[in-house]
């Protein structure tokens, strides 16, 4: 009779509690259910015509649609990079003509092995590359002065036959140099004349220099050098005429 009566208040008090959790909220099927999965992201858009070439389609990513969403709340212009349409050209620039001379004389010297400290060099302007030889420029007098002073600089003697044999004491300063052949001496035992050619393109200009010997016309020395455009103009300014 005992066990009977404790058989009968268990299995009331398990109805009991079946029907408290049927009748609740957390149903007892919710506890050995999986969890519900996530939300699905949402698929990104792919552009349904693509390209017949390759046959690839474009997909926006993140950053893509960020850019185009900033665009559209702020309708702001991108600015776009242009290449320039000019070469490089300086207003003020630490490059100067002095310093090509004397990478020229550098080179003309350990090329040279035939000067020496009694050779005696006179340095001519150089000429542009053309049909005559007879032209030169601003760059080519101004390269000739300077070469003078970078050779003489490494030993050799120069000899400037642009020198008369007096000065000329006059209103507007004493003169000693001339161009007139007239006044200039005859006689100036030269071993070597230093000279060369212009060749302009679109760098700048090619000076191709050379030391020849006087005796038997044959180069002792030779070199190249590229001048660039800008330091070229600088040596001759622009001006602005303007009229009365």
């Amino acid at each position: 009779m005992k066990w009977m009566l404790i058989s009968r208040v268990f299995l009331a008090g398990t109805v009991l509690f079946l029907s408290a959790c049927a009748s609740s909220d957390n149903a007892l099927v919710g506890w050995f259910s999986s969890p519900e999965p996530p939300p699905e992201a949402p698929v990104e858009k792919v552009d349904i015509n693509p390209n017949p070439e390759t046959g690839l389609a474009y997909r926006a990513d993140s950053r893509a649609r960020m850019i185009e969403s900033n665009s559209q709340n702020n309708q702001q212009t991108m600015a776009i990079y242009r290449a320039p349409n000019s070469l490089y050209q300086p207003t003020y620039t630490h490059k100067s003509l002095s310093g090509y001379a004397e990478q020229l004389t550098m080179e003309l010297v350990k090329n040279g092995r035939q000067l020496n400290t009694q050779s005696k060099v006179g340095v001519a302007s150089f000429v542009n590359f053309d049909n005559t030889l007879k032209q030169t420029s601003v760059l080519g007098n101004q390269l000739a002065e300077m070469l003078i002073v970078e050779v003489q600089g490494f030993g050799v003697q120069v000899v400037d036959f642009k020198t008369t044999d007096y000065i000329g004491v006059g209103a507007d300063g004493d003169m000693v140099f001339s161009r007139d052949a007239r006044k200039l001496s005859n006689q100036l035992n030269l071993d070597f004349i230093l000279s060369g050619t212009l060749i302009s393109n679109e760098k700048g200009v090619r000076v191709n220099a050379r030391v020849i010997s006087m005796d038997s016309k044959i180069v002792v020395a030779s070199a190249s050098i590229l001048i660039p455009n800008f330091v070229v103009k600088s040596l001759q300014p622009e001006y602005v005429l303007v009229s009365d």
